[in-house]
């Protein structure tokens, strides 16, 4: 019964993975009631929108404190392991992820408004206000949800059940997270698992999560505030540009938004393909030592540090 759950004096992976899914669980409630003492102390509750960031960030918080916990306990490795480290090329890897992203959304809305499936118009108005705070809501959005999804649970899958079988059962549980937007079908749903496919590959060409970030994160500001298409059925209120979509919902997503159309699914696999067989894209000799080297012995007491991945060295 012992090697059922201890292998080499170590929790397998497949129950740490188990113990990270309940954390996950515990940090909402935390951040939830954290965020309800808050918004009693100051005597009134905030607008949708800031509810949704207050919201988002308080969890990323909390996640990211029970990652730490899990590392150091586990791992014994710093918290940048589970690819947070600002490594020599984490910029790099970033400013690719967003430009992937920005391809793939803009490539969409291209195809949509040559095939007379949308219409795009400049709709002028106070912008510099709602680029930032839609800039931070999306930012902090994405981060949280890469770190649940491609963070700590899904490196322990990976080392339980292979890449693959990490790989379907988190894009799985991404899609099925987005089963309580509006306007959401089965054909959407099905996107949305599909993209969690080139997301975590992303992550494990790299073992980072500055390119996924990047692509997530891209993919909605440029949708949602650029282009004034619904990200995941949400349409918000402020846009560069207002979209008509007039297409077959199969083909735009329609109300849902691109995401649950057949272009964004082409687009999607596409994608996937460059991601893995780029040759642009690899892991650092400093996120592998950081992921896949032994870690030495630490001396009682001895720190571990919070994001470090060694040297920064290019």
């Amino acid at each position: 019964m012992h090697r059922v759950f201890i292998v080499d004096g170590r929790l397998r992976p497949l129950w740490r993975f188990f113990l990270s899914a309940v954390l996950l669980f515990v940090a909402y409630l935390v951040a939830r009631e954290a965020l309800g003492v808050a918004y009693l102390a100051l005597g009134h509750p905030p607008g949708p929108v800031a509810a949704f960031f207050w919201g988002a960030l308080a969890t990323l918080l909390t996640v990211l404190a029970a990652f730490k916990l899990l590392t150091a306990v586990f791992e014994r490795r710093p918290l940048g392991s589970v690819g947070l480290a600002f490594h020599g090329r984490w910029w790099r890897e970033l400013g690719h992820g967003l430009a992937i992203g920005a391809a793939m959304i803009l490539i969409v809305a291209g195809l949509e408004w040559a095939g007379g499936l949308a219409q795009f118009t400049f709709a002028p108005q106070p912008l510099l206000r709602a680029a930032a705070l839609t800039f931070l809501l999306l930012l902090v959005a994405a981060i949280n949800e890469e770190v649940m999804f491609r963070g700590y649970p899904f490196q322990r899958l990976v080392e339980s059940i292979t890449p693959v079988g990490a790989i379907a059962v988190t894009s799985v549980l991404f899609g099925l997270m987005h089963l309580g937007n509006p306007h959401h079908t089965w054909f959407s749903t099905a996107n949305t698992m599909l993209v969690g496919i080139p997301l975590a590959v992303a992550y494990l060409r790299t073992r980072s999560l500055w390119m996924p970030i990047g692509i997530h994160f891209i993919w909605n500001f440029l949708m949602g505030f650029l282009l004034g298409l619904p990200v995941s059925g949400i349409t918000f209120p402020v846009s560069v540009i207002a979209a008509r979509v007039r297409g077959a919902a199969w083909l735009t997503g329609a109300e849902y938004g691109p995401e649950g159309g057949g272009l964004a699914t082409v687009v999607i696999v596409a994608a996937t393909f460059y991601l893995v067989f780029s040759k642009r894209i690899y892991t650092t000799e400093e996120m592998r030592a950081l992921v896949f080297d032994p870690v030495p012995e630490c001396e009682p007491g001895q720190p571990i540090t919070l994001f470090a991945a060694g040297s920064t060295k290019e």
